[in-house]
């Protein structure tokens, strides 16, 4: 069973502003079709989930720690939902704005730095707290995420629409 935070401080409320302020994803015009919708909520949680785990709670490198706790609790799979709006905010407007050569590149790097300016306030939340992880690190690592998110996105409409032509 998830356990409760011990004291209900900023990381907590940090977490349920923007899971609520994510409201807002429902009243955006359509643009996507729901099975890929889908596909990028889930991709918007798995990646962090992996990542997280892979460099946060991993021995050796266990780099930073998730909240105020060191035990898994419910505040940390509600994390997982704050993720969600970023992946699928930087899909609509890269398929509303379709950016074609270096201007993809603007693109990533925009929604690179705005994931950092993020981050650092989730640090000084107490949302991340970092032991060996340095915020200049997030930096390429997001450069990388973002890409690879986009080519997913790339790699998913074609099929998508590839499936309706026949």
């Amino acid at each position: 069973m998830l356990t409760l935070p011990k004291h209900f401080d900023e990381n907590e409320w940090f977490i349920i502003t923007v899971v609520l302020l994510s409201s807002v994803l429902f009243k955006l015009p359509k643009r996507l079709p729901t099975v890929i919708t889908i596909l990028i909520l889930f991709l918007s949680m798995a990646i962090p989930k992996i990542i997280d785990h892979s460099i946060a709670a991993a021995w050796p490198y266990n780099l930073y720690d998730l909240t105020d706790s060191k035990k898994f609790e419910l505040f940390d799979v509600i994390l997982d939902g704050v993720y969600c709006p970023f992946g699928y905010l930087c899909i609509y407007f890269y398929d509303k704005f379709r950016p074609k050569g270096f201007k993809i590149v603007l693109y990533i790097i925009s929604w690179t730095v705005f994931a950092i300016f993020f981050e650092y306030i989730a640090v000084k939340l107490h949302v991340f707290n970092y032991h060996g992880w340095k915020l200049m690190y997030s930096f390429p690592t997001y450069m990388v995420v973002i890409s690879l998110f986009l080519l997913f996105y790339k790699f998913v409409t074609y099929y998508y629409r590839r499936t309706l032509e026949t």
